[in-house]
C-alpha cells in the first residue's frame, strides 16, 4: 500500500509545492517514507508503506536508467506484484542485475525488458506511474480487478494523476459536483466518471500513455490491456474442483510473501474460512454487532479461529463510534457510498493496523462464483420456462416480466432511477456472455465489485494497512468465467464449486450454514430511519452521507489540511 501522484506540465512551470501538497495528502497510505522525482516539466511524488525489502534505500520513488542509457526512468508504485520472485528469476536470465530485494525494481526492469507488454506478466494488485523521459512518455496502469485505485485530471495547465481524488483536489481550484447515471442507479461510481467534474478513474485492466513529458505537446491514450473474454479456456469438468483448489492454494501462497506481520479478516462464512485454513494466519479479525443472528455471526468465526489455532481479535463498534467517525470515513472514501459495510470495514482496519501491516480478505468470491441469493432467481425462472409443458408460454413470461436483461436490471435497481437507466449502465457487460450465470456475474465483477474494492482499499489505506484478496488472482478470475455456469449455481445452491472445495477443509457447522449475511451493520436500527425505529430506509441514509460528504469536501475542504468553511 502506497500513495502516488504527479503532474505533467502543459507549458506553465510546475511549482514544487503543488506536488508536495498532493503527496502529503496521501501520507496515510504510506506512513513509512515519502519522496519525489522532479524535472523542469514533470514531477512525481510517492508515500511508501514498507511491506517488502525493509532495508534498501531509494525506493520512494525508484529511479534508475535502463542499460546503456544515462537518462533516468522513475517509478511510483502502489500495490504488490505477487509473482515478483518468479519474474526476477526470469529477468536475471535476460541479463538484468538487481540492487534491491523487493517487487518495485522487478516491475521497472520488466518495463525495460518488455515495455507496455510487461503488464501481461504481472500477477498482482497495482497502480503505477513510470516517467520515461528518454521516450517522452508517462505510463500509467491499473490491475485487472481494480484492487488499487488511480485517478487523473487533464487540466488546462497540467495533466495530473493520484491514488486518491482528494490529492487531485489540492490542485483543482474549484471542484464541481457531477452525478453520473451509474451513481444514481447504484449509489456509487464504478466507471470512469467520478462525482467531481474533470476527475476520471482509470478503469481496471487499463493503461494510460501520456506523450509530451519533456515540454512538447502530447496526447493521452487509454486502452484495455486485459479482458476476461480474451482469456477463456477449456476446463475439464472432472478436475475443475481440484483445479480451483490448486489455484486458491497458489494464490494464497504468493500473497503470503511479506517482510511484515500479516493477518486475516474472518467473517465466519465460507470464503474467509477457506482462506483461514489455507493461509493459517497468526491472527484474525472479526466484527460483531450483538443485535441477534441477522447481524451477529461471531460464533462461526470463533469456531474457525479455534480450528486453525490463530489469535482472534473481535471488534465491537457502537452507535457512538458510527456517529463520531462517519465524516472521517467519508473523507477516506472520497465519495459517499450506499453501503453499510463502510463502517465495519473502517473499524476492522483501525484495529488490524495495531497488530499487522497486511490483511487477507475473501473479497471477490461472491461476484466470481455467484454467491448472492439474487443469482438463484433468474436461473430458476429460466429453468421453469424450459420445462416442456411451459415452453409454449415462454413468450408470455417475457411479455409480462421482460427479457433477462430487463429482469436483472430490475433486481439491481435500488429504486432511485428507472429500470431503463440501470439497463443502460449494465447492458454492455451483461451481453458479453450468453450463459445467464456468467452474464450476471460478469456484470457485478465489472460494476459492483469495483466499489467493494474501493471501500476495502480506502478503509485500509486510512490506517496504512494493506488488503490482499486471493480470490482476485487473475488466474482465478479467468477460471471462474471458463467453467460451465452450473458449476456456480447448481440445484439452487450458490457458489457450488467453492463449496465443493470448502468440503475438504471446513467443519460442518460452517458448511451447513443457510444464514450467511454480508458484512453489514445495524445502522438502520441506530438511525431509526423512516420515522419508526428499525424501519429500513437506505435513501435517507444516503442523503445523510451525501450531506456530510459535501460538508467535508466543499466547506471544510479537509484535503487542504485546514478548515475552509
Amino acid at each position: 500500500m502506497c500513495g502516488i501522484g504527479g503532474m505533467i506540465s502543459k507549458g506553465r512551470p510546475i511549482e514544487d509545492a503543488q506536488v508536495t501538497r498532493m503527496t502529503e495528502c496521501l501520507r496515510h497510505r504510506g506512513p513509512d517514507d515519502i519522496g519525489y522525482h522532479r524535472t523542469p516539466t514533470a514531477q512525481m511524488g510517492m508515500t511508501r508503506l514498507a511491506i517488502l525489502d525493509l532495508v534498501s534505500e531509494g525506493l520512494c520513488p525508484l529511479v534508475m536508467p535502463r542499460s546503456g542509457s544515462a537518462t533516468p526512468v522513475a517509478l511510483c508504485f502502489n500495490g504488490e506484484i505477487f509473482n515478483y520472485v518468479e519474474l526476477r528469476e526470469e529477468l536475471i536470465r535476460y541479463g538484468h542485475c538487481f540492487r534491491t530485494r523487493g517487487d518495485g525494481e522487478v516491475l521497472l526492469r520488466a518495463y525495460f525488458q518488455w515495455g507496455e507488454d510487461c503488464l501481461d506478466r504481472l500477477n498482482g494488485m497495482f497502480a503505477f506511474a513510470i516517467l520515461d523521459a528518454e521516450r517522452d512518455l508517462l505510463f500509467l496502469a491499473r490491475d485487472r480487478a481494480g484492487e488499487k485505485p488511480l485517478y487523473y485530471h487533464d487540466g488546462e495547465d497540467a495533466f495530473c494523476f493520484a491514488s486518491e481524488i482528494k490529492a487531485l483536489l489540492t490542485v483543482i481550484p474549484e471542484p464541481e459536483v457531477t452525478i453520473p447515471d451509474e451513481y444514481r442507479a447504484f449509489e456509487y461510481t464504478c466507471g470512469e466518471q467520478t462525482l467531481f467534474e474533470g476527475v476520471r478513474s482509470l478503469p481496471p485492466g487499463h493503461k494510460l500513455v501520456r506523450r509530451g513529458v519533456c515540454g512538447r505537446p502530447g496526447a493521452r491514450r487509454v486502452s484495455a490491456y486485459w479482458e476476461v473474454s480474451s482469456h477463456l479456456r477449456e476446463v475439464n469438468p472432472e478436475t475443475a474442483v481440484d483445479e480451483l483448489d490448486a489455484l486458491l492454494h497458489d494464490s494464497v501462497r504468493i500473497r503470503l510473501r511479506s517482510d511484515v506481520p500479516l493477518g486475516l479478516y474472518l467473517s465466519g462464512g465460507i470464503d474467509s474460512s477457506i482462506l483461514a485454513y489455507m493461509a493459517r494466519p497468526a491472527i484474525a479479525f472479526s466484527c460483531q454487532f450483538p443485535y441477534g443472528p441477522k447481524y451477529d455471526e461471531l460464533e462461526f468465526a470463533e469456531l474457525v479461529a479455534k480450528e486453525v489455532g490463530c489469535d482472534h481479535v473481535v471488534v465491537r463498534p457502537t452507535q457512538e463510534d458510527f456517529t463520531r467517525l462517519l465524516p472521517d470515513i467519508l473523507y477516506a472514501l472520497d465519495m459517499p457510498v450506499g453501503s453499510f459495510s463502510i463502517f465495519p470495514l473502517y473499524m476492522l482496519a483501525r484495529e488490524a493496523t495495531r497488530h499487522v501491516k497486511i490483511v487477507l480478505s475473501g473479497e471477490g468470491a461472491d461476484e466470481l462464483f455467484s454467491g448472492y441469493t439474487r443469482y438463484l432467481i433468474l436461473p430458476h425462472e429460466e429453468s421453469l420456462a424450459t420445462c416442456p409443458p411451459l415452453v409454449p408460454y415462454r413468450p408470455l413470461l417475457h411479455y409480462y416480466y421482460g427479457n433477462l436483461l430487463d429482469r436483472f436490471a430490475r433486481l439491481l435497481n435500488r429504486g432511485r432511477v428507472s429500470d431503463e437507466v440501470v439497463k443502460s449502465v449494465i447492458a454492455k457487460h451483461f451481453l458479453e456472455f450468453d450463459d445467464l450465470v456468467h452474464a450476471m456475474g460478469y456484470t457485478e465483477f465489472k460494476l459492483m465489485l469495483v466499489t467493494l474494492l474501493q471501500m476495502e482499499d480506502r478503509t485500509a489505506a486510512a490506517f496504512g494497512l494493506e488488503n490482499r484478496s486471493p480470490f482476485l488472482d487473475h488466474r482465478i478470475i479467468e477460471f471462474a468465467f471458463s467453467i460451465p455456469g452450473d458449476f456456480k449455481v447448481r440445484e439452487m445452491t450458490p457458489k457450488w464449486i467453492v463449496r465443493e472445495v470448502a468440503k475438504r477443509y471446513l467443519p460442518r457447522p460452517i458448511l451447513d450454514r443457510q444464514d450467511k449475511m454480508g458484512l453489514i451493520a445495524p445502522i438502520n436500527l441506530w438511525l431509526g430511519t423512516g420515522g419508526r425505529r428499525g424501519e429500513y430506509d437506505r435513501q435517507e441514509y444516503n442523503r445523510h452521507c451525501f450531506q456530510i460528504w459535501q460538508r467535508v469536501f466543499f466547506q471544510e475542504r479537509r484535503y487542504l489540511g485546514r478548515a475552509q468553511g
